[in-house]
C-alpha cells in the first residue's frame, strides 16, 4: 500500500499514520497538510522513517493535491482534514468541508484510486433527544433531516458522494463516524479539549480546572483506536457496510478523574458550574465495527493509561506501568 492521509498532522491523522507505518504491507505513508505533525509524532516514527514522508498542501487546491497523490504513486487515500469548529467563520468549514471533500473523491476518480476512507462525524445524527435516552445510535438510523452546521451538513454530503462515485466509477468508500475523539495534544473543539486536558495535565504533574461541571454523558474514543480502525479498514479491498460508528459506553468527565486517579491518586482535578450543553449523540453503537473487523474498544482506564504515558513520553518521563 501507498497511502496519502489528508490532514495528517491532527490528532487523528497522526495517529492513523501511526498504525499504517507498523503495517509491514505499508510500503509508504505521506501526510498532506498545511503543517508538518509535531516532533513527538517524528520521534514516534523513528522506525518507521524511511517509509514516511510529509508533503505540504491545501486540500481544496484540486492540482496541488493531484500532484501529491500522483508524484508518490499512491493508491489509497484517507480524508482526516475538518474544521471541527464554528469559528473562524462558516466559510472556510466550507472550503475544507464541502469543497476539500469534493477533491477527495475527484483525485481518486482522475488518478484511478479505488480504496478511500474518510471523516464522517456523530454529528450526521443530530442530537441525542432526537432519538431518546435510552435509544442506542447504530448506523442505520436515519441521517438528521436538519443540519445544525456547515460542519454536519458537510458529513452528511461526504457520504452521499461516497455513494454516487462508487456507483458511477467503482471507488470503494468508507466513511468513520467517530464520537468524541480524544487524545494527548487534542484541542477543538471545547469537548476534545476538556478529554484531552483532564489527562494529559495531570500525567505530567500539572493541575487541571475545567470550567463545567463534568457531569454530561459523552460517547468517547481514544485518538488512538481512531488510527488502529482506519488502518483496518483501509487495508480491505472494501467494507461490508459504508459507515461505521466509533465510540464508547456513555461517560462523564467526573469518570474520567475517577480513572486519572487510579493511576496518580494526587492528581489535582477540579471542575466549575458551567452546564456541558452537550448537543452530541451519548449512546452509541459500534458493534458493526466490532462483527465486520474484530474491532474491539479499549476500557476507560486502558485508553487513559495509554493517553497518561503518551503525555510522559513526550515530557521526557517514564511511564506509568498498568
Amino acid at each position: 500500500m501507498r497511502v496519502l492521509i489528508i490532514g495528517g498532522a491532527g490528532l487523528f491523522g497522526k495517529k492513523s499514520a501511526l498504525a499504517l507505518l507498523r503495517d509491514p504491507d505499508c510500503e509508504l505513508v505521506v501526510t498532506y497538510d498545511v503543517q508538518p505533525p509535531d516532533a513527538l509524532f517524528y520521534k514516534r516514527i523513528e522506525p518507521y522513517k524511511e517509509k514516511f514522508k510529509y508533503v505540504r498542501g491545501d486540500i481544496s487546491d484540486l492540482q496541488m493535491l493531484l500532484a501529491a497523490a500522483s508524484d508518490n504513486k499512491i493508491d489509497r487515500m484517507v480524508n482526516w482534514a475538518m474544521i471541527l469548529s464554528k469559528d473562524p467563520m462558516p466559510w472556510l468549514n466550507m472550503k475544507i468541508g464541502l469543497q476539500g471533500m469534493a477533491n477527495f473523491f475527484e483525485t481518486a476518480r482522475i488518478l484511478g484510486i479505488k480504496r478511500l476512507v474518510f471523516a464522517s462525524s456523530e454529528t450526521v445524527y443530530g442530537e441525542q433527544k432526537d432519538y431518546g435516552d435510552d435509544h442506542e445510535i447504530v448506523e442505520d438510523d436515519r441521517l438528521m433531516p436538519y443540519p445544525g452546521s456547515v460542519y454536519a451538513l458537510a458529513k452528511c454530503l461526504a457520504e452521499v458522494f461516497a455513494a454516487q462515485y462508487d456507483e458511477l466509477y467503482g471507488i470503494k468508500s468508507t466513511a468513520l463516524r467517530p464520537c468524541i475523539g480524544y487524545g494527548h495534544g487534542g484541542k477543538d473543539p471545547i469537548f476534545v479539549r476538556w478529554f484531552s486536558n483532564i489527562v494529559s495535565l495531570p500525567a505530567v504533574g500539572q493541575p487541571v480546572h475545567l470550567e463545567c461541571t463534568g457531569d454530561w454523558k459523552f460517547s468517547t474514543i481514544l485518538s488512538d483506536e481512531v488510527g488502529d480502525f482506519t488502518a483496518m479498514a483501509l487495508k480491505a479491498d472494501s467494507s461490508p457496510h459504508p459507515a461505521y460508528n466509533l465510540g464508547g459506553p456513555a461517560v462523564t468527565l467526573k469518570d474520567f478523574a475517577a480513572s486519572v486517579k487510579k493511576y496518580i491518586p494526587d492528581a489535582q482535578i477540579t471542575f466549575g458550574d458551567q452546564p456541558e450543553d452537550c448537543e452530541l449523540p451519548w449512546l452509541v453503537s459500534s458493534k458493526r465495527a466490532e462483527e465486520d473487523f474484530g474491532f474491539k474498544l479499549m476500557s476507560i482506564d486502558e485508553a487513559v493509561l495509554k493517553h497518561i504515558n503518551e503525555a510522559r513520553a513526550e515530557a521526557g518521563m517514564p511511564p506509568i506501568a498498568g
